[in-house]
């Protein structure tokens, strides 16, 4: 029978590739820790807490859809299921788009027919911090971004257009 190290008399030593080994184990646990300590699903936000009214233009609404958006919707992000507001307005206009007239050549707006834009008026809580300004649940307000949003008998995207903070309710 052969013997074993451990039978030998032989130690374990440290040596060079141990020590790369466990940092490397170190700095991957600590970046794991790091992040999942920032994800922001439930961690609240120290800032300011305002109510803010912003518009989104949900653009190419097909047939009468946009007279399904009601005062009083609360409207929900289609993606990330996150409240963002309840609506406080809508109108209703013809979509419109920037076409090219094939025989000048040159750029025409031209109605859409058969879809039609609603911009809509939305009142939130917010939470204002020095780098952005999200809804309580984590949506976050940004104009120009393009959102996603479900309410109660549709469904929409389009961008958000503008932005007032107020201080008072």
């Amino acid at each position: 029978m052969e013997n074993s190290p451990a039978q030998d008399g032989k130690k374990w030593r440290l040596n060079l590739f141990d020590v790369v080994f466990v940092a490397i184990v170190l700095v991957a646990a600590w970046f794991v820790i790091s992040y999942l300590g920032r994800s922001g699903g439930s961690v609240a936000m120290s800032g300011a807490n305002d109510t803010i009214v912003y518009t989104i233009e949900f653009n190419d609404m097909y047939e009468d859809t946009a007279y399904l958006i009601q005062p009083g919707d609360a409207l929900v992000d289609h993606v990330e299921k996150r409240h963002m507001g309840t609506v406080e307005s809508v109108e209703v206009v013809p979509a419109i788009r920037l076409e090219k007239n094939e025989l000048t050549g040159e750029r025409v707006i031209s109605e859409y027919y058969g879809r039609s834009n609603a911009i809509v008026t939305v009142r939130a809580d917010a939470v204002t911090t020095e780098n952005q300004v999200s809804v309580p649940g984590g949506f976050v307000v940004r104009v120009g971004v393009r959102v996603s949003a479900n309410g109660p008998r549709y469904h929409a995207s389009g961008y958000i257009i503008d932005m007032e903070r107020n201080d008072a309710p």
